[in-house]
């Protein structure tokens, strides 16, 4: 099963989707839950502790003026590289961060 969420601005994705990604883990789904939000906020409302988000490194470097998109790793490679496992069987991937607000 794959699921995204998406919508407006303040309307609860982050919340849903940690809660969601928990529910099914505790039912004994494996989940992997990636965070694309250009403000990262479901490591933590997943339940990864302070340190643990703090070490969350992105699978798409986005930083410089060359784009890193990860290429030729198996799933299970990449999970191995950047997946973070956090509570109730939940496995966390930062997709990016954003180091600095662009115009537009």
């Amino acid at each position: 099963m794959r699921v995204g969420i998406s919508g407006k601005g303040g309307v609860g994705k982050t919340t849903i989707s940690a809660v969601l990604s928990r529910t099914l883990g505790r039912r004994g789904h494996t989940v992997v839950a990636i965070d694309c939000d250009s403000d990262p906020n479901l490591a933590a409302n997943v339940g990864l502790g302070e340190e643990m988000v703090g070490m969350l490194r992105p699978f798409l470097d986005q930083s410089g003026e060359v784009r890193f998109v990860p290429r030729n790793l198996s799933p299970t490679t990449l999970l191995s590289r950047y997946g973070y496992h956090g509570p109730d069987n939940v496995t966390l991937m930062l997709a990016a961060r954003a180091e600095k607000a662009g115009s537009g």
